[in-house]
């Protein structure tokens, strides 16, 4: 299996090719083929708050190491891809970010936009909404659409109103903050959005049970209310209850939040198959990382980028080996290292058993010139 990955790895390094241009319009069938589809990725992720902020920090767990970082544009003109939907939402991109992906441009794991937003998602059960009147994008494009158009935790929470969120890939829940320190567990429970914030939120930390169970199991433990001493486990739950033990003894409101305590608390609930660990810094607009493949650390500064529409969309190989600030390694978007990204992924996760073993034809090539549709809108610039 290690074998195969490098052979992976240095395929999608090597990529190019022409650019297509091919709407993404999912079939039926595919969308029950992704119902099915079960990653075996975990996750832990936290805020620590003190005086001039907040950082929101996590860990990728699970088979597959691969990805990009895509630097995305602002004023540029979106239609989601939700498959199943007869009403796809629509919208324009109000702010730039840097996101970091494992199933194509677009389709995002976590990531921070130039007003100081940070959306990070979690595998968790999910019972998403069931077709209504309002227009729909996926669970991974919900990132995308949030970093496009808000800037705050408020702001997120209340497009709930305005969009519905159809499940794609797997049961997402998620961790957001923005740069004040606001900061909500959102997470989709019986067809509904249901967000933790404020008092409700006693604990900023997630893993992949439902927060609620978490807290619940949290209570056994000594500092939260129980005897029950805090274990080393990999379960989730176990992980949650470290990450706020940790919390609790290090996260001092008093003094500003520090890049290196979150790490070691990442580090803490670090699994063998830890691939990424990532630090975001929004009131200074910087996002550290390491990676599973090389520990040094990397700083992407937001400031250093132009995100006008006009200029091109920016990538970089999330297991490059080298360190320090990024924003010279970023290079123009290749649409063929996109779409080799893509069976990079997804053949690990065929060959792990996590996803069925045929799947519809086109579908790769769908998610990966999807974003050939999304235009800029230089006028408004």
């Amino acid at each position: 299996m290690q074998k195969k990955g490098r052979n992976r790895q240095s395929a999608v390094s090597r990529a190019n090719g022409p650019r297509r241009k091919t709407a993404c319009w999912p079939a039926w069938g595919l969308l029950l083929v992704l119902a099915a589809f079960k990653p075996g990725l975990g996750c832990t992720a936290f805020v620590m708050k003190g005086w001039g902020g907040a950082l929101l920090a996590k860990n990728l767990d699970g088979p597959v190491g691969e990805g990009y970082v895509f630097v995305n544009k602002k004023n540029v003109a979106k239609t989601a891809c939700p498959g199943e939907s007869p009403q796809p939402l629509r919208w324009t991109s109000k702010y730039g970010s840097v996101t970091f992906n494992q199933f194509g441009r677009e389709f995002p794991l976590g990531g921070m936009n130039e007003a100081g937003l940070v959306v990070e998602e979690l595998n968790a059960p999910s019972e998403y909404p069931l077709l209504d009147r309002r227009p729909a994008l996926n669970a991974f494009q919900w990132v995308q659409y949030q970093l496009d158009t808000q800037a705050s935790v408020k702001g997120v929470l209340d497009s709930d109103s305005r969009l519905r969120v159809a499940r794609f890939l797997a049961g997402l829940h998620y961790l957001v903050t923005d740069r004040k320190g606001n900061t909500a567990v959102i997470e989709f429970v019986k067809g509904r959005m249901v967000a933790y914030s404020g008092q409700d939120l006693p604990v900023r930390a997630l893993a992949n049970n439902s927060y609620a169970e978490s807290l619940r199991y949290l209570k056994f433990h000594r500092g939260f209310g129980g005897q029950r001493q805090v274990s080393n486990g990999p379960e989730p739950r176990e992980r949650f209850v470290r990450a706020a033990s940790l919390l609790k003894d290090l996260d001092l409101p008093g003094q500003r939040p520090s890049v290196d305590t979150a790490f070691l608390i990442l580090r803490s609930v670090a699994q063998e198959d830890t691939q990424w660990s990532i630090v975001y810094y929004p009131t200074r607009g910087l996002v550290f990382f390491k990676t599973k493949a090389s520990r040094r650390l990397k700083v992407i500064v937001l400031e250093d980028f132009d995100f006008r529409c006009s200029s091109p969309v920016l990538m970089l190989p999330i297991l490059a080996e080298y360190g320090g600030r990024l924003s010279r390694s970023f290079t123009a978007y290749d649409p063929q290292k996109n779409k080799l990204l893509l069976e990079t992924v997804f053949g690990w996760l065929r060959d792990l058993g996590d996803i069925a073993t045929s799947l519809p034809a086109g579908m790769i090539r769908k998610m990966a010139d999807y974003p050939d549709g999304c235009l800029c809108r230089q006028g408004r610039e």
